[in-house]
């Protein structure tokens, strides 16, 4: 629906329930077309409550009617209320590649992927040229990254300084050839109110390093803002320059102008305010000192501002006492510094076009010229005058007739929400929702009490373990999830291992030698186990005479991470165990007097003894 409509706000109270999370929002703005803003009508940062908004600008509403409520945000929107959401950059990136892989191919291989190369260095010198007549047209700055590969290019990708909807270039598939066209996200979303959309124009002034310095001044030379802070980004401060005013001049006090200013002045696609040599100490001082200032930083950055206005100072006085009185100034001043001639930056503003100067015989006195040129420009600045008021005076007409309707709408609102049918219907709706309410805790304290149930029974066990544990008729075991280190190394930093202690490894796989010679660290007593250990695991344990037992025969009682065995029973096993370690110790010593007498016996056949 929206791409069909195409709206120029799309408005809603939350954007948190537009979408999930910040990249689900992300996602969405990327397909919603070129020129919808979506706006907030509750605020940006602190939001409002909407029926609060409402009723403070003549609106009233059912809260429990959802499309009641999207009336008011259109409302709200279409009075300039609320914050636009920003979560892209003014800046664009194209990228051009290969639609799809050469792969290994055969004899033709070389062939298909000169032609595919060919294709895509065909369509980025198409898009370069695109870039750079905008830059002729709108000084639209831009920066690009070529992989050559073989018969031509394997990608072309290209930094544009200008927001996506003044890209005339949109993703596509052209055969063998992807174009993808997407905005530069932002690091944080960004709210910006309708009421302030248009900002003024500043002069700005930097000076960059550890300490950066900012100053910013409007064009009649005031101060607006004054700022010096340690380790703040490049996006820090254009953000700061962002909430203050759109820059005109991005200024330094140094020739040439810094890296790092340079980058902040493309990405605003300012005008460079570089002095023709460097400020000197003195310069500086006498520059920055009307203003003050409270360190070094702040004084050359408020010295490359101040520096910029007394440079054009009378260029500015000049422009301002030529135009029209309803003509915005600032803008006019930004067009002539842009290039344009201050009759063509008034035409551009009027929406007149600017007629050319006819030729004067040269016979005509130099007095009656200056008198003819000047009733023309009178006549022409008068005739503009008129034809703007005129607008002027469609527009209020217009604003009338529309204030007109909506208080006819309010009033027949009115009218309808007086009426007993709209009583009864609201109170059906309180009633109904207020069920639903109950159903809602009914069911949370159903939850509840077999949470608090099946708690009880756990409480029991834990009291059950705990009285075996005080009889002293049992012996006290530690519970461990796993058969590794990281598990043992867990229970001693959270219960503590001491020794004699018995583990129960409800786990037995995972684990090895490292995890046995951990424990007879520890002095562990004996070892119970759910599953099967690992034979080298077995053979350690064996190596350091560490009881070892099956779950299966040696019965555990256990809660959480402790539990309880029979004494008796693990005395018995742990007899067995050392009676099986006394077998084995004494087989093995067999098997090595064997291999010792088989060993001489070979000797002797081989006559070695």
């Amino acid at each position: 629906m929206i791409h069909q409509l195409k709206p120029h706000i799309l408005a809603i109270d939350n954007i948190h329930e537009l979408t999930r999370n910040r990249r689900d929002l992300i996602s969405f703005m990327r397909r919603l077309p070129v020129g919808t803003k979506l706006v907030q009508v509750t605020g940006g940062e602190q939001l409002e409550s909407l029926a609060k908004l409402a009723r403070n600008h003549g609106l009233s509403f059912d809260k429990f009617d959802p499309i009641q409520e999207a009336e008011v945000c259109a409302a709200l929107a279409s009075m300039n209320v609320g914050a636009e959401v920003k979560v892209f950059q003014d800046r664009t990136n194209i990228k051009v590649s290969r639609a799809r892989s050469p792969g290994r191919g055969g004899w033709s291989q070389n062939r298909y992927r000169r032609k595919v190369h060919g294709n895509v260095r065909m369509k980025v010198r198409e898009i370069e040229d695109v870039l750079k007549e905008l830059n002729r047209e709108k000084h639209i700055n831009f920066t690009s990254n070529i992989i050559k590969g073989f018969g031509g290019y394997v990608r072309g990708e290209f930094q544009i300084d200008a927001p996506r909807n003044q890209i005339p270039v949109n993703s596509a598939k052209y055969g063998d050839v992807r174009i993808k066209v997407y905005e530069v996200e932002r690091d944080a979303i960004q709210f910006r109110l309708l009421s302030e959309q248009k900002r003024k124009y500043v002069i700005v002034g930097v000076d960059p390093g550890t300490t950066t310095g900012l100053a910013l001044l409007d064009l009649k030379g005031d101060l607006i803002k004054l700022h010096s802070s340690r380790n703040i980004s490049i996006s820090g401060v254009i953000e700061m320059i962002v909430k203050y005013g759109r820059p005109l001049i991005v200024a330094t006090d140094v020739s040439p102008i810094p890296g790092t200013v340079e980058k902040i002045r493309r990405t605003f696609n300012a005008l460079p305010g570089e002095p023709g040599e460097s400020l000197t100490a003195v310069d500086k001082i006498n520059l920055a000192k009307p203003y003050g200032y409270s360190n070094d930083h702040e004084r050359d950055a408020l010295a490359a501002a101040a520096h910029v206005i007394r440079r054009y100072k009378n260029k500015f006085d000049q422009i301002r006492k030529k135009i029209p009185i309803p003509v915005d100034p600032d803008e006019s001043i930004a067009l002539v510094m842009r290039g344009d001639t201050i009759d063509s930056a008034i035409a551009k503003l009027t929406e007149h076009e600017t007629f050319p100067e006819e030729k004067v015989d040269k016979k005509i006195s130099h007095q009656s010229d200056e008198r003819i040129n000047q009733f023309s420009r009178t006549i022409k600045c008068q005739q503009e005058t008129i034809d703007n008021l005129k607008i002027y005076q469609q527009e209020l007409k217009s604003r009338i007739k529309q204030k007109d309707d909506i208080i006819a709408n309010r009033n027949e609102k009115i009218q309808y929400l007086k009426s007993k049918d709209y009583k009864q219907m609201r109170r059906d709706k309180e009633i109904k929702f207020r069920e639903n309410k109950i159903r809602q805790l009914q069911k949370t304290i159903k939850e509840k009490n077999r949470k608090v149930t099946a708690l009880s029974e756990h409480i029991d066990k834990l009291k059950q373990v705990r009285n075996l544990e005080i009889s002293g008729r049992t012996v006290p075991i530690k519970i461990v999830s796993s058969f590794t280190r990281e598990a043992v190394i867990s229970l001693q930093e959270k219960y503590g291992i001491n020794q004699g202690d018995v583990l129960f490894f409800k786990n037995a796989s995972g684990g090895g030698p490292a995890v046995v010679d951990l424990m007879f660290q520890y002095g562990i007593r004996a070892v119970i186990f759910r599953g099967e250990l690992a034979h080298n695991a077995i053979e350690e344990l064996y190596k350091k005479d560490l009881p070892f037992f099956n779950v299966t025969s040696l019965h555990v009682y256990y809660v959480d991470d402790f539990g309880v065995v029979d004494p008796d029973e693990l005395e018995d096993f742990e007899q067995m165990f050392f009676n099986d370690l006394n077998k084995r110790k004494k087989k093995e010593k067999e098997q090595q007097l064997d291999n010792l007498v088989e060993e001489y016996k070979s000797e002797r056949r081989r006559g070695v003894v």
